[in-house]
């Protein structure tokens, strides 16, 4: 009963869109940026974060006289999924406001967006050429791909890590270990919340929508009889071996370890 009261007082608080205003504001600042112009930059900032990745891509069998071309396609293609990002945080808002769809993962999209909007996440988000939005892009994926896995739909869960698995490509080899932390807190939230009252992970979701910035402590909690959920991504770092190669002269394509790939052309990304 004390937490129903807690519960419906921050559903009464004023502020309680917060999240979605903030959510509004940096879609508005992505929906500007122009994937053509903005190329250049990212490409620059590719280069400069990924100091290996000439190396990796002769190493496989790319010509040298192709490796600009190949990271312009691959950054350009990357610059349109980016783009993209204000259509697949609007899926995730929907289903943040259905309250009968599972709290747990609900609250694991909280904290996804609230990642998405905060100004000190892993990658700035004022990087040159948009460079900045990578890490949330990942996040935005994993969090996707998620409610496929819980839902029991691997196919569609493949398919948002398969892009995962390409974007992947342009975090910077010494930030890794720190992406894989982030990624793993969503399910790690997934996992803490399922085992608690759903009425505390309604309170925390009214909490992050009310204040998205505020810390959410994430410490070890015992599940009782539930067996926590792994996401097969939970390692995902440790095994990013992709190989790249040309399909025709203008189609990059970059297969996965395991199996699967996608193809990267001036037009954007493909699942293979």
């Amino acid at each position: 009963m004390k937490y129903k009261i807690l519960l419906q007082l921050l559903i009464k608080k004023k502020e309680v869109t917060m999240l979605y205003q903030m959510i509004d504001k940096l879609c508005e600042q992505i929906n500007k940026i122009d994937a053509v112009a903005e190329l250049p930059q990212f490409a620059a900032q590719v280069r400069k974060m990924r100091p290996n990745l000439n190396n990796e891509l002769l190493s496989q069998g790319i010509l040298e006289k192709e490796l600009n071309k190949s990271i312009m396609t691959m950054s350009f293609a990357q610059l349109v999924l980016i783009k993209n990002i204000p259509s697949i945080a609007d899926e995730l808002t929907k289903i943040l406001k259905v309250q009968n769809i599972n709290a747990a993962y609900r609250c694991s999209v909280a904290a996804c967006l609230a990642y998405l909007v905060n100004p000190k996440d892993l990658l700035p988000d004022n990087l040159p050429g948009g460079y900045g939005f990578i890490d949330d892009f990942l996040l935005l994926q994993e969090a996707c791909a998620l409610s496929w896995e819980i839902s029991g739909d691997m196919k569609k869960a493949e398919e948002r890590r398969k892009i995962f698995q390409f974007t992947f490509m342009f975090v910077p080899e010494s930030r890794r270990e720190e992406f894989q932390t982030a990624i793993n807190s969503l399910t790690t939230t997934f996992n803490i919340m399922r085992a608690l009252d759903p009425i505390l992970a309604e309170m925390t979701i009214q909490m992050l929508i009310q204040n998205p910035l505020q810390e959410i402590s994430q410490q070890s909690h015992s599940f009782g009889s539930l067996s926590p959920f792994k996401s097969q991504f939970s390692e995902f770092s440790k095994n990013y071996r992709p190989q790249y190669s040309w399909q025709n002269g203008n189609t990059m394509g970059i297969n996965f370890p395991g199996g699967g790939g996608v193809a990267a052309d001036s037009s954007g990304v493909y699942i293979l």
